[in-house]
């Protein structure tokens, strides 16, 4: 088995502990979200899928008037007439996060979800525009394409802004959840085909319009393209007419609230060439979501336990550079970090800031600033 794999797998392993932590974590101070107007939600990568869901079980369970938009809006249109407050979220401090932090000023409040202090160099100025930090207890997890534990860490953080005190005392028990559900995941790879690269997701009500993050993360673990999510009503209207042509393997994502009947009915439509899998989850929407993006994520690390690869060598890495670094500054950042002086060190400028890559790449292609000593050090020339 490939090191990055075990280390994957070590990093979901700890992800109950994780949101423990983020149970037991204080609410920033100020207002509850949603009692100032409404919430626009915004973030790239997994941290967009999160805002999705957020978005949808917030206004769908709490009735919140929250928005989300892409953080290419915030590059050049009027993104403070959707929402009073502004929540960005962004575990690892990616360069495009700051498109959206340059415009803090434009709202009430602005709240910067994320792995990292508010005393960092690159959140001075959202800081001085009056933006707040909410600096949750968990890692970047930097070196892989993919991430396990800073998604459901955010996630689990905007439910609890969004609850307030009226979070469910069930709450302490969605870790242990999420670690049975982790298991079973890994237990279900054992015997999944590897021809398998690729299912089709399904859910029930409006619980299947907040799944983005699912395929995402499929997309992510295994490069390849994200499977589709259905709703199962819906497949009766345009998805079935293809799915009948071939054989499939279909993963329903059941939960105790499911909308009743459409399991059975769907299953009676499927021919032996159809393999339906259940993902059932013990909680009701929106805590389910944690236990189905655990389930699936447990099914992606065991399969690449029995089909290694080396997960810190994604296909397309550092090709990304003309839009990964759009948001970046010209400053030269973190003066007394180690990586000025090493023969590692590619420094990125854009038109609003600079970031130092590393690469070497280990222990992370962004290294959390400033470095003070890195076992990777190499003097570069002088």
């Amino acid at each position: 088995m490939h090191p990055t794999v075990l280390e994957l797998e070590r990093r979901l392993l700890a992800l109950p502990a994780v949101l423990s932590r983020v149970v037991a974590a204080p609410l920033p101070a100020g207002p509850g979200l949603g009692t100032q107007g409404r919430v626009l939600l915004t973030g790239v990568g997994m941290s967009e899928c999160v805002a999705r869901f957020a978005e949808v079980a917030l206004r769908y369970e709490r009735g919140l008037d929250v928005g989300c938009l892409p953080l290419s809006s915030f590059a050049s249109e009027e993104v403070a007439r959707q929402g009073r407050t502004l929540v960005v979220l962004s575990q690892g401090l990616s360069p495009n996060a700051r498109i959206a932090l340059s415009r803090a000023g434009e709202f009430s409040r602005a709240l910067l979800v994320t792995a990292h202090p508010a005393g960092d160099e690159r959140l001075a100025s959202f800081v001085r525009a009056g933006g707040e930090v909410w600096t949750l207890p968990l890692d970047e997890e930097s070196g892989f394409l993919t991430r396990v534990q800073g998604p459901l860490a955010t996630a689990l953080a905007l439910l609890r802004l969004g609850y307030g005190g009226a979070a469910p005392a069930t709450l302490v028990e969605l870790p242990a959840r999420v670690e049975a559900a982790v298991h079973t995941g890994l237990a279900l790879a054992r015997d999944w085909p590897l021809t398998v690269r690729r299912a089709p997701l399904l859910a029930t009500g409006w619980y299947s319009r907040c799944l983005d993050l699912l395929p995402w993360i499929w997309m992510e673990t295994w490069w390849v393209e994200p499977p589709p999510v259905w709703d199962v009503l819906q497949t009766a209207h345009g998805p079935w007419q293809q799915l009948s042509t071939r054989a499939e393997t279909l993963l329903a994502l059941e939960r105790p609230d499911d909308v009743p009947e459409l399991w059975p009915r769907f299953a009676k439509m499927l021919s032996p060439a159809h393999r339906l899998v259940p993902l059932a989850a013990t909680s009701s929407a929106p805590w389910a979501w944690f236990e189905h993006a655990a389930l699936v994520m447990g099914l992606l690390v065991g399969v690449l336990k029995r089909a290694p690869v080396d997960l810190a060598a994604w296909p397309g890495r550092d090709g990304d550079h003309p839009l990964y670094e759009l948001g970046a500054v010209t400053t030269t950042p973190f003066t007394e970090s180690q990586c000025h002086r090493c023969a590692h060190l590619e420094r990125v400028d854009g038109a609003r800031s600079s970031f130092l890559r590393c690469a070497e790449g280990r222990p992370a292609k962004y290294p959390r600033q400033p470095v003070q000593a890195c076992l990777f050090f190499q003097a570069a020339p002088t």
